[in-house]
């Protein structure tokens, strides 16, 4: 409405202007055009001169109309073709073929200075595109094919130039690339275009290529070489196969070639295998070389090969003197020439082979075999190496040279790989170790074991990181000591005494340790730190439950010790479990060497209520097997007094009663830790496995079922049978669920397992 009216405004100053905002046509403006019957893409916003528009193939196409000259149809003067499109569309997909070389240079080479190499290039008029291509030449040893790719090349020395048609005749040199090439010829189609387009070419225009030394004199040494020349002896028996398969030919051989054939039909692939030596240590730079002679029984021809010992800086050559016949040398130059034969191999003679003497020192078990029954020759001790004598000569005797001190700059390792390479390397960490255990440190509170009054209350935390055995010590600040605390030793590798790192086994409770002359007695540590060693007996014989019980047991057996009254005699309010104190009191008054972890590893694993207690009578009857206990003595170990065999068989027989003890215990740990969190689906569990028995009883089958089948606890079938025997006493097998839930709640009034 307001663009209506504001068309009836007087047509004055300040009446006239234009709002963008009230315009009425809003559609986008049309990109798409055809020019010179062409579709094409208008940019409105970029201005851009019609003149840039036009490509040199564009430019042609417009001489072409211009001249009314055309590739196909020269006398054509219509501007359009049938299809309405222009005539010089006929360029797409044409391409001019031009033959050219350029010379590249030879150095250091006495058969030619230059090599002329042949190519051809390929010119797109579509695009004004030039495609440089090497035919391909047998035996030449050049990379050959696509010499430079299709794509506009640039002039040199000019800026936003390329080569054009115009630039493109016979006779002309452009550079492409740095490579000149010379332009000597076209194809048919080339020189039809050209001439259509007024560029006529004669034939005496064409040039021919030119020849190269190297070339030349292999295409001479070719025409010189005939196919009735003399044949060399492998040719001629391949002459003499055919001429004998040839139907209807017949062939008088020579008495000689009935013995050569009757010989290798006698003896093939029978070969004397001889091991030689040849001493050229008379000569500049000579060495003493050895050698495999093989001689062929078949035709007489003998081979040598060279042993070259690892390491000798020899280039490997397959065969030293190639399989021939080797003439023997001559007294006289008109002596008649003749050759070695098996009669002249023995061990120990020594031939001429080319002005190189050669010792036959032994050879093998077939050769010695052929002329123990050809010849009957029994004596075939080796000759001794005379290298073996000049190298015990020529050793010099090294001594072992030990590594010089760490110098201080670096780690060790880097110290003493700048004496052991010349070429520093890294030195190879265990990226494995490094990726498992990134996240794993061990962490112990330590005190300083010293006389100084003012170190003796100095604390500190020792953390050893399992990544790479690396330890730091970390004190913190205590107020009024006067020390302020704060990082005591860097990350580093630590030695101890015997020269060896420290590693995470040489750490534990009560272990004492020596870092930078400073004595640290490891007193305590954390959870994290002891589940962690717990979990990896193998590594961590303190923290093993069942070495630690059998090295107590064992005191317990040898001393005859009182276990059980000393454990009485300091439990006082008679409850039957005693502290760590109490239990560390027994321990050191019993004499036995037992440390801090490993008295941790035991009160952790007795004190089943985790009230810091430990219940003496159960770690005694794991400790003191039920055939040496005496009901009078009341844990007093009496020893049977019966015959050698029998006392050994009830040593035995307690070992196995008290290791079966300690694995129960371990196991029903096990258990009820893994159970804590899924309790709800234990209950059912086993709720719905009792109601499926046919006397509504739980026994050892169904605990089976339920921990390897539905609990899915991947435990083995030795602890499924030790947890089967804690919760199955001998004389009840089968218990009901109410009173099996009982016995894991820990409310059932019977002995488990007794």
């Amino acid at each position: 409405m307001y663009s209506s009216s504001s068309r009836q405004l007087p047509f004055l100053p300040g009446n006239t202007f234009e709002d963008p905002s009230m315009k009425d046509r809003h559609h986008k403006k049309q990109v798409f055009d055809y020019r010179n019957s062409l579709p094409i893409v208008n940019d409105f916003n970029v201005p851009v001169d019609q003149d840039e528009l036009l490509s040199a193939t564009e430019k042609l196409a417009q001489k072409l109309q211009s001249s009314s000259i055309s590739p196909l149809s020269p006398s054509s003067d219509s501007e359009t073709g049938e299809d309405g499109r222009p005539k010089w569309l006929s360029l797409d997909r044409k391409v001019l073929r031009f033959y050219t070389f350029f010379k590249e240079g030879v150095h250091e080479s006495a058969l030619e200075n230059n090599r002329v190499r042949r190519c051809v290039l390929y010119y797109y008029l579509e695009d004004d595109t030039i495609h440089v291509s090497e035919p391909k030449q047998d035996n030449s040893g050049i990379p050959q094919g696509a010499l430079i790719k299709r794509h506009r090349i640039p002039k040199p020395g000019v800026d936003r130039e390329f080569y054009l048609l115009e630039d493109l005749n016979i006779g002309n040199e452009v550079t492409l690339y740095g490579k000149t090439f010379r332009i000597v010829g076209c194809d048919r189609f080339t020189k039809e275009f050209l001439g259509g387009i007024g560029i006529d070419i004669s034939e005496n225009d064409v040039e021919d290529f030119p020849q190269d030394q190297y070339t030349q004199g292999r295409e001479e040494l070719k025409k010189t070489m005939s196919p009735f020349n003399k044949l060399n002896p492998i040719d001629q028996d391949f002459k003499r196969y055919l001429e004998y398969s040839f139907k209807g030919r017949h062939t008088n051989p020579s008495k000689q070639q009935q013995a050569s054939m009757q010989q290798f039909l006698k003896n093939d692939r029978k070969v004397l295998r001889f091991f030689c030596c040849w001493d050229d240590r008379e000569n500049l730079y000579g060495d003493f070389r050895h050698f495999v002679l093989e001689y062929y029984l078949a035709d007489d021809t003998t081979k040598i090969s060279e042993l070259n010992p690892p390491n000798s800086g020899r280039d490997p050559f397959p065969v030293f003197v190639k399989r021939q016949r080797i003439p023997k040398p001559k007294n006289s130059p008109n002596e008649p020439v003749t050759y070695y034969e098996e009669t002249d191999l023995q061990i120990g003679n020594e031939i001429d082979v080319f002005s190189k003497k050669f010792l036959l020192r032994d050879c093998d078990d077939y050769t010695k075999e052929y002329f123990n029954k050809k010849y009957g020759i029994t004596d075939f001790t080796p000759v001794p190496d005379p290298s073996r004598d000049v190298e015990k000569a020529a050793t010099v005797k090294t001594q072992k040279v030990d590594p010089p001190p760490y110098n201080g700059y670096g780690t060790e390792e880097d110290s003493l790989g700048s004496w052991k390479y010349l070429v520093l390397k890294a030195p190879k960490k265990d990226v494995k170790k490094y990726m498992e255990n990134d996240m794993n440190h061990l962490r112990f509170g330590a005190r300083m074991e010293t006389s100084a009054p003012e170190d003796q209350n100095r604390r500190f935390i020792v953390t050893f990181y399992l990544a790479d055995d690396t330890v730091s010590i970390f004190e913190p600040t205590q107020r009024n000591s006067g020390i302020i605390g704060g990082k005591f030793l860097q990350r580093q590798r630590v030695k101890n005494p015997d020269g060896d790192y420290y590693k995470a086994s040489d750490l534990f409770v009560g272990a004492i340790i020596f870092i930078n002359s400073h004595r640290f007695l490891l007193h305590e540590t954390d959870e994290h730190t002891v589940k962690y060693m717990e979990s990896r007996p193998q590594v961590f014989a303190k923290a093993d439950l069942e070495q630690v019980l059998h090295r107590l047991r064992e005191n317990v057996l040898l001393k005859n010790s009182r276990l059980k009254d000393a454990f009485r005699a300091v439990d006082t309010d008679s409850s039957g479990k005693i502290s760590l104190n109490e239990f560390r009191t027994v321990i050191n008054k019993l004499q036995m060497n037992v440390s801090e972890q490993e008295v941790i590893t035991i009160m952790r694993s007795f004190d089943s209520d985790g009230d810091g207690c430990l219940n003496y009578n159960e770690f005694s009857e794991c400790i003191q097997p039920s055939d040496f206990r005496n009901p009078e003595l009341d844990g007093r170990i009496v020893f049977k007094t019966n015959t050698d065999a029998s006392h050994k068989q009830h040593l035995q027989n307690a070992e196995d009663e008290s290791n079966n003890a300690v694995l129960e215990q371990r196991v029903f740990k096990m258990f009820m830790t893994k159970i804590e969190n899924r309790r709800l689906l234990f209950q059912d569990t086993f709720r719905v496995l009792s109601d499926r028995s046919v006397d509504g009883m739980i026994g050892e089958p169904e605990l089976k079922k339920a921990v390897c089948g539905n609990m899915q606890m991947n435990i083995s079938d030795e602890e499924v049978a030790a947890l089967a025997r804690r919760f199955f006493p001998k004389n009840k097998k089968r218990i009901s669920y109410i009173d099996f839930i009982k016995i894991v709640e820990g409310t059932s009034t019977y002995n488990l397992g007794k």
